[in-house]
């Protein structure tokens, strides 16, 4: 008879508990930009899961040597994560993997309609518009560390700083339709080119840090 009882009682409690039980959700921003995370407690206190996405513009401008430039990052991305929590604390352990659809956009004006390439002042007629991309590899790998009271399992206001780094392999490309007809001007947009994958492949290692609050339910 109690075990009937003990076994009704379980029953009802799942009928009782929502199916999002134990599930969290919260929004956040950082360098990837802004986004939402979905987490679930595996092992209490011990080990978390997040789904995240998150989506982002940013542009810069300069003008230097006779150049206006401009840069147009467009971040897009999604990661799974784990979270293993060593101490049983707030601290933790993050390693994943994120898909990797980031890109910049990259193009060059001359400020007085003239090109300056080797030595000669070419039209900006002549040389068309110079335009390229930075490119990333579309699987990254992510290692990092933070803070967060996600492991938990009962409800209740969630946070979560992280810290971390995105390996990833940029591609540079860089273009100008004048570049096909003279060659001091493929010449010039093939060294511009090696100059900015060289200064890309600086951020193999891409710093990831976010802020994040939510409610787990």
């Amino acid at each position: 008879m109690i075990r009937t009882l003990a076994m009704g009682g379980l029953m009802a409690g799942a009928v009782v508990v929502p199916a999002w039980a134990g599930i969290g959700l919260s929004v956040g921003a950082g360098t990837l930009g802004v986004g939402a995370t979905l987490s679930l407690p595996l092992v209490a206190d011990r080990l978390d899961a997040r789904l995240l996405a998150n989506d982002g513009r940013l542009t810069r401008r300069e003008t230097t040597q006779g150049l206006n430039y401009r840069a147009r990052a467009r971040f897009r991305n999604a990661a799974l994560l784990a979270d293993v929590y060593p101490f049983r604390g707030v601290f933790h352990f993050t390693a994943g993997v994120y898909y990797d659809d980031n890109r910049v956009d990259l193009s060059a004006t001359p400020v007085n309609g003239y090109y300056d390439i080797s030595g000669y002042s070419i039209p900006a007629s002549a040389v068309g518009p110079i335009t390229g991309n930075v490119t990333y590899q579309r699987f990254a790998p992510y290692l990092g560390l933070g803070l967060s009271n996600d492991a938990r399992m009962r409800a209740g206001f969630a946070y979560a700083v992280d810290l971390g780094v995105l390996w990833d392999r940029p591609t540079t490309t860089l273009n100008a339709p004048g570049s096909a007809s003279n060659p001091a001007v493929a010449a010039e947009i093939a060294s511009v080119r090696a100059q900015i994958q060289h200064q890309a492949r600086r951020l193999r290692a891409y710093p990831v840090a976010s802020l994040s609050i939510g409610y787990r339910f």
